[in-house]
């Protein structure tokens, strides 16, 4: 066969069925992550061709340290998503543990504090595990009637002229500043990451973690293999809050600051960086890598609409075009 031949014959492989049912497996295969990671690229890479300010080293970290905040809010739920539900009441919930305590604050001191805060963060996950579980209301409604009630305890018990001390405990591993090879990053950032390996540990390593998954994706099976389903989801939940109520913390450690809206833009962007992340909102799959990933991804976003001051309205709006796009995108693929 002379080498024209051969050419020819490699290219008619190449543009077979069989060479592009290939490529369309290998593009099966990538994680849902590893999505995420090139769409944050592009957005880098599209952000430095429009500013070339945003396309440095600082730019990236600035942008990472937002994501870190969002990542530590969509932790829990991350763990609600992965057990088939949804936990609307995540804005309230860090409202009331960040108002909560730096009132206490003034009173017991911060250790007591943050106890009491990411206490409140516990109970309010129980208490919506429970009904969810035990009583048997949905999810989505279950946690936005929490997150009305929360709102109501927070505008009722938490004066405005008691919120403006925020303890060194706090700022320590929070807004604090470590030099890392010449640059100054806010120890919120290494905090969030290490947060993330732990949690993932706890899906991917423990009996707990793998019953999560298996009660989200087919909980008579779960039930069938003797498995306390409403143990784990109300445990799960559980989890959710005090995640949430840390979260209120941070995001209050960070800024300095807080008041009873604090939460609101949590909400949505919790739950588009799970599934911008890969998770699937009918449950059985996510993972706290992937809900990193899509903060980030959502961190570029913010960047971009701060630079080009399109405004928080132009960003709910992209956030949800973004949630609408991936659910139809990842729609048909309920496995």
């Amino acid at each position: 066969m002379s080498d024209t031949q051969t050419v020819v014959a490699e290219d008619a492989t190449e543009g077979s069925p069989s060479a592009q049912s290939g490529l369309a497996r290998l593009v099966s295969r990538m994680p849902r992550a590893g999505w995420g990671i090139a769409i944050f690229i592009a957005l880098f890479v599209i952000g430095g061709l429009l500013r070339p300010s945003l396309f440095t080293l600082p730019g990236l970290i600035s942008t990472a340290t937002f994501a870190a905040i969002l990542a530590v809010a969509s932790y829990g739920q991350t763990i609600a998503v992965i057990q088939g539900g949804i936990d609307l009441s995540v804005p309230n919930t860090i409202a009331f543990a960040a108002l909560g305590f730096l009132t206490w604050n003034a009173s017991f001191g911060p250790v007591i504090a943050l106890l009491l805060a990411l206490a409140g963060g516990l109970v309010i996950g129980i208490v919506n595990g429970v009904i969810v579980a035990k009583v048997g209301l949905t999810p989505i409604v279950t946690t936005i009637a929490m997150n009305g009630l929360l709102f109501g305890v927070v505008l009722l018990n938490f004066p405005l002229s008691e919120l403006t001390v925020v303890p060194d405990l706090v700022t320590s591993f929070t807004s604090a500043r470590v030099d890392l090879a010449g640059l100054q990053i806010a120890i919120v950032l290494p905090m969030a990451l290490l947060l993330m390996l732990l949690l993932q540990a706890v899906l991917s390593y423990t009996g707990w973690g793998r019953s999560l998954f298996l009660v989200g994706s087919r909980e008579d099976a779960a039930r069938l293999a003797g498995q306390p389903v409403a143990r784990i989801r109300i445990s799960g939940y559980a989890l959710s809050g005090l995640l949430a109520a840390f979260a209120g913390i941070v995001i209050v450690g960070y800024y300095s600051q807080a008041e009873t809206t604090m939460g609101n833009s949590y909400l949505l962007g919790s739950v588009a960086a799970v599934i911008v992340g890969g998770a699937s909102m009918f449950g059985g799959r996510g993972s706290m890598v992937g809900t990193f990933v899509g903060a980030l991804v959502l961190g570029q976003v913010a960047t971009l609409v701060a630079v080009f001051n399109l405004g928080a309205t132009m960003q709910n709006l992209i956030y949800g075009l973004i949630i609408l796009a991936v659910l139809a995108a990842y729609g048909r693929d309920r496995t």
